[in-house]
């Protein structure tokens, strides 16, 4: 049976954020980092089944889910790395296992580099230094043109279409319930500040790849790079890079799911996590 979670919100950083706590705080802490677009709940499948193992706590970053827009729309990687040492810390968490996703990858990497002695070990899911434009493009072009809809079924339709590898019905009730918010108009939105898919913001690719390849290169904890196996976000020679630049990190690659695998594939994604804590002793079953 899958453990349930609690709703829970803690100042940090000048914000309000959001975060779901499941498990026993008596346990090891895990923090799980979403992906852009996305909300803590992404995590569930994954969160419940690892709460008996971990004290889990999956946090909306800022501008999206329930946690508080930032003021100055300031989303810059340094400032979401900072929400992440200021989150644990107002939790008491000193050294924790960290997992991020896609934007909340890149900031995993970022926090393990600047952190080092705060991460047990580290997941990070589909992304790294360098990846493929066409895939992040592709992204960047679905958050652009959806923006408002008229209903949910509407809206899982138009979900559904952009990443077929899940059930209609399962982006109905999962995905659309907890990434929409309805508008005065009776239309629903996403819970995401518009800003990050917005022309307005400054996005300097080159250097933001070029920052986080000398950043990962500082990373010594045990790490795991997880690869979607239909991903067109990361590349397997993407992967291999960041691999190789991470001492003794390890690799797997999860089949049948693109690059929200914990999403499209939860059992493999399960699989290959347990897999890897197992080998380095951080589960005993």
């Amino acid at each position: 049976m899958t453990a349930q979670f609690t709703d829970r919100f803690v100042q940090a950083n000048g914000l309000k954020f959001h975060y779901l706590d499941w498990g026993s705080p008596e346990k090891p802490p895990l923090v799980l980092l979403h992906g852009v677009g996305q909300t803590c709940h992404t995590w569930d499948l994954f969160a419940g089944a690892m709460a008996l193992h971990f004290h889990v706590m999956a946090f909306d970053q800022r501008g999206h889910g329930d946690t508080d827009w930032a003021p100055d729309k300031d989303y810059s990687r340094k400032m979401m790395v900072s929400d992440v040492a200021a989150f644990t810390q107002a939790l008491g968490l000193d050294h924790f296992f960290l997992t991020g996703m896609s934007m909340g990858g890149a900031n995993s990497l970022s926090f393990t580099a600047n952190h080092p002695q705060r991460v047990e070990a580290l997941v990070v899911v589909d992304i790294g230094p360098r990846v493929e434009n066409k895939g992040v493009q592709h992204i960047r072009d679905f958050m652009t043109n959806y923006r408002e809809f008229d209903s949910l079924d509407a809206a899982a339709e138009v979900i559904h279409r952009f990443n077929p590898r899940r059930p209609l019905e399962i982006i109905r009730k999962f995905t659309c319930v907890y990434n929409l918010k309805q508008l005065p108009s009776g239309k629903w939105t996403w819970k995401y500040d518009t800003y990050f898919s917005s022309s307005h913001r400054p996005v300097d690719v080159k250097k933001m790849q070029e920052e986080l390849s000398a950043e990962v290169a500082k990373i010594r904890c045990p790490t795991l790079v997880v690869k979607g196996g239909e991903s067109d976000v990361l590349s397997l020679d993407g992967a291999r890079y960041l691999q190789e630049a991470i001492p003794g990190s390890e690799f797997a690659l999860v089949p049948g799911a693109g690059h929200s695998v914990m999403g499209d594939n939860p059992p493999g994604f399960e699989t290959a996590v347990r897999t890897f804590y197992q080998k380095k002793g951080y589960l005993l079953a």
